[in-house]
């Protein structure tokens, strides 16, 4: 991992690019994050390219497999302005290339020996959300510190007939827990990993672009339920300090995501999840917790820490209606919760939202509207009182975003974004109170 920035900077996208050029493949396998699946698409003559070279790497990808190997690059690329609110009006570029390895050695010997997994990211542009837009989350759920690091290393295995599974390794805990199907499909980060954990774990938490070592056991008895555990270390970037103003992410303690710490503590986490039909209608329906051990930092005097911190969670994921084999109305809504307000910064959370899917007749289409919203600790209002500055209250977002499946490869993705009440109310730089934003974003995703 040890490449020459100005280097890697130049030359690192236009090769991932050339590869990506050779390498087309599902588009649901190599995201950042998970994707809804996209409805029929039919095939698109821009699948077979010029001379065919697009159908002959299919050819490959398919004779690799046969050998127990698959091989996925993702190329995401967002441009983002925000012309009013925050602390000043600007814009910004975000991209992320994804490469994601998989062997199955299964395929070559005949035995059940389970799958090793490596996966790495090159993350570019130039993070926004917490300056100057002031923000509790993330706009975009590929907005992280610039680095290329190392993703998820892992070996996964299924038993008792697949009911069964083990993944150990260096994992991201946010692709099992907390997550909405649906919801993945907006770009705002609440929905893919929740604005709580992401404000009250260490390093934002276990999850993209970050991975801590861990083990995760999923146990699937029947159709209708499926019980999960997950236990790993609480610190995905091995930092010394909870708070640190000079990387208020922390990513940059460990840019290249090799380190493996333990340091402060682990971090549990349970869920049950329920499958069922309402009038017709699938729908999951997911209750969980996390348990942490570490120390966390008491929100009216940042020099006491307190041990251990938990939190609640509920995600609810209903198909609403289906209108023929092409178009589908799905919902979602997620709360979480904590009683432990002395240590956490937001301690609940909401988001939910609607998608229409195969809109305009067009079945690899997806039009989304979403909300959320997270509550900063009273203590933490008091505390800010109390050295005369505004009190903490509720952050709000709204997104409006629309996804055109351009290709079976290639997405492309207007979305508009309404930041309200930034952190609940701050102060920026200057002493000014920051504004209600606007947020204008284009999203590109190409998989192969």
């Amino acid at each position: 991992m040890a490449f020459d920035r100005p280097w890697r900077k130049a030359m690192l996208p236009w090769l991932m690019t050339a590869v990506s050029c050779l390498t087309p493949g599902d588009p649901a396998m190599g995201d950042p994050v998970p994707r809804v699946p996209a409805l029929d698409i039919p095939a698109a003559a821009e699948d077979v390219g010029p001379m065919g070279i697009l159908s002959r790497w299919r050819d490959l990808q398919r004779r690799m497999a046969d050998r127990g190997v698959s091989l996925h690059v993702t190329d995401v690329d967002e441009f983002w302005a925000f012309p009013t609110g925050g602390g000043q009006s600007s814009n910004a570029y975000l991209g992320a290339t994804t490469v994601e390895l998989d062997f199955d050695p299964g395929r070559l010997t005949g035995q059940a020996l389970g799958r090793l997994e490596v996966s790495m990211m090159d993350i570019r542009g130039r993070p926004f959300s917490n300056v100057p837009l002031y923000a509790f989350n993330q706009t975009s759920s590929i907005e992280a510190d610039d680095n290329l690091r190392l993703y998820e290393l892992a070996y996964s295995r299924s038993f008792l007939d697949s009911r069964l599974s083990l993944r150990i390794g260096k994992l991201d805990l946010g692709q099992d827990f907390t997550a909405s199907t649906y919801a993945q499909t907006f770009l705002n980060s609440s929905f893919s990993w929740p604005i709580m954990p992401s404000n009250d774990l260490y390093a934002q938490g276990p999850s993209a672009p970050l991975a801590t070592p861990a083990v995760r056991l999923r146990y699937h008895p029947g159709q209708a339920w499926t019980f999960l555990l997950g236990v790993g270390d609480d610190n995905p970037v091995g930092a010394r300090h909870f708070i640190n103003p000079d990387d208020p992410w922390n990513q940059n303690q460990d840019p290249g995501g090799t380190r493996f710490s333990f340091r402060t503590g682990a971090l549990i986490m349970t869920e049950i999840q329920y499958r069922t039909r309402i009038g017709g209608r699938t729908g999951t329906y997911r209750i969980g917790d996390y348990v942490d051990t570490g120390r966390f930092p008491d929100q009216m005097d940042t020099t006491r820490l307190h041990r251990t911190n938990w939190a609640v969670y509920v995600v609810g994921d209903q198909t609403l209606y289906r209108m023929g084999n092409r178009q589908e109305l799905d919902g979602f809504v997620r709360g979480n919760w904590t009683g432990a307000q002395d240590r956490n910064q937001v301690v609940y959370g909401i988001d939910a939202g609607v998608l229409l899917r195969g809109p305009f007749g067009r079945p690899g289409d997806a039009v989304g509207l979403g909300f959320g919203m997270g509550a900063a600790s009273p203590l933490l209002r008091r505390a800010d009182r109390a050295a005369g500055l505004p009190g903490q209250g509720r952050e709000y977002h709204l997104e409006l975003t629309y996804t055109v499946q351009v290709t079976s490869w290639m997405a492309v993705q207007p979305d508009l974004q309404g930041l309200i009440e930034p952190s609940g109310g701050v102060l920026d730089t200057a002493g000014r109170r920051v504004g209600n934003a606007a947020i204008f974003g284009l999203h590109s995703s190409v998989a192969f």
